[in-house]
């Protein structure tokens, strides 16, 4: 699967005002950030995109931003440090800094999600179809699953 597959993926987050991942954790006081975006391929739930970003503190931030139109839907949430140590090293296990996209993921039909990493001028993207994920791309979904699930959460449309 090409890269450019995310391209529509990522302008749910633009759209939504949360700004490309590269530049969220160039703000000062934040170190590193981690990124779903969610697509629903049926509408049945409006797209979200949760940021978690890690500054100096004991507590991460976790903002998922809903795409309801006309309306500002938004959770924020604090996350224990240990949990987003939790989730790195899954992700680490997963190898997902140097994972490709999921291959054979179809263009329409599946939900995907684009999770993104960064960390000062690192930058790491992976398109994933949650429910078809095997291997390392499982790996992923259930590191986000158990570690993020707050992202996760749908809200009616």
């Amino acid at each position: 699967m090409e890269a450019r597959r995310a391209d529509p993926i990522r302008l749910i987050a633009l759209r939504l005002r949360q700004g490309e991942l590269r530049q969220v954790v160039q703000q000062p006081g934040i170190n590193e950030a981690v990124r779903v975006t969610v697509q629903y391929h049926d509408g049945r739930h409006p797209n979200q995109v949760g940021t978690l970003t890690r500054g100096h503190g004991p507590q991460c931030n976790l903002l998922v931003v809903y795409d309801k139109p006309n309306k500002d839907v938004h959770f924020s949430y604090l996350i224990p440090l240990e949990r987003y140590l939790a989730l790195l090293a899954a992700l680490r296990r997963a190898r997902f800094d140097t994972l490709d996209d999921q291959p054979d993921v179809p263009f329409f039909g599946v939900d995907l999600w684009l999770v993104e990493r960064a960390s000062g001028s690192f930058y790491h993207d992976v398109v994933i179809q949650p429910e078809s994920a095997s291997g390392p791309h499982g790996e992923v979904v259930r590191a986000l699953r158990e570690q993020l699930k707050e992202a996760l959460r749908p809200v009616g449309a």
